[in-house]
């Protein structure tokens, strides 16, 4: 539930009321009143989300040979820690491209949300991007309709129950969040698909936890804002300036110099 703005009809920012899930993490925040504006307090019309079949991951996390993502890591890593890694983050594969990967998103009650689906140079690990992106969503493959999306960290089933409690690294991409898992397995490392993804909803199932973000190269300043009005908000976050401090190409972030220096 949210708030509005009765002189305007707009929602107030998404850190202003309740959530779906309050139940479990107790969230709830009311703005400051003032005498300019006054508020009230409306539940929005909410589409529930769709999640996939999970007997759907047991199709695609399989030929491994023929996935340029799994054949870069094992470029780097042992093949127990590459096995390891494909068994944590349920690494899939897909013939939509030749050598595509699947990131499932899969939440902490062990819902997927959905899949997305990239390409990459097995020898480079860089994504293909010509002579168009290669990104695409596995409930648009699978022609799943209607669909309703709502995404969530990509990672975030690590905390499922019974999980060990560690702190929480988020990057913006799956890619690094898998390569950092193996270099740092002490953390939980999870990844927001996208820089404009570090969004309150999507962190509130992990409020309880310690969480540094690491954003990638020119986007501190977008993170470090978001982090702090997190950090008011209750959460116990930090937003690292590594990657912004070092000499790296913008967009760079911690598996490019991870990387550069292995």
């Amino acid at each position: 539930m949210f708030f509005i703005d009765n002189e305007t009809g707009h929602y107030l920012e998404p850190i202003y009321g309740r959530c779906d899930r309050e139940s479990a993490c107790g969230y709830f925040k009311a703005p400051t009143y003032n005498k300019r504006t006054i508020t009230s307090f409306k539940k929005p019309i909410y589409n529930p989300p769709t999640f996939i079949n999970e007997n759907v991951i047991g199709k695609y996390c399989n030929n491994y040979d023929h996935n340029n993502f799994v054949s870069f890591l094992l470029k780097h890593h042992s093949e127990k820690d590459v096995i390891q890694a494909i068994e944590n983050y349920f690494i899939g594969t897909t013939n939509h491209w030749k050598g595509a990967t699947i990131f499932w998103q899969i939440d902490e009650k062990l819902k997927i949300h959905t899949g997305k689906v990239m390409l990459y140079d097995r020898i480079t690990g860089r994504r293909v991007k010509k002579p168009y992106a290669h990104v695409n969503w596995m409930h648009k493959v699978l022609q799943i309709k209607p669909f309703v999306l709502q995404q969530c960290l990509f990672g975030l089933h690590l905390i499922s129950e019974g999980a060990q409690k560690k702190t929480i690294c988020i990057v913006e991409s799956e890619k690094t969040a898998i390569i950092m898992s193996l270099v740092f397995p002490e953390y939980y490392w999870m990844a927001t698909g996208s820089k404009s993804n570090l969004k309150i909803g999507l962190l509130l199932p992990i409020k309880n936890f310690k969480i540094i973000l690491y954003p990638d190269k020119t986007e501190y300043q977008s993170w470090n804002e978001k982090a702090a009005m997190l950090d008011k908000n209750g959460f116990s976050i930090k937003c690292s300036r590594l990657i912004e401090s070092i000499d790296v190409e913008v967009g760079g972030d911690l598996a490019d110099l991870y990387l550069a220096f292995h």
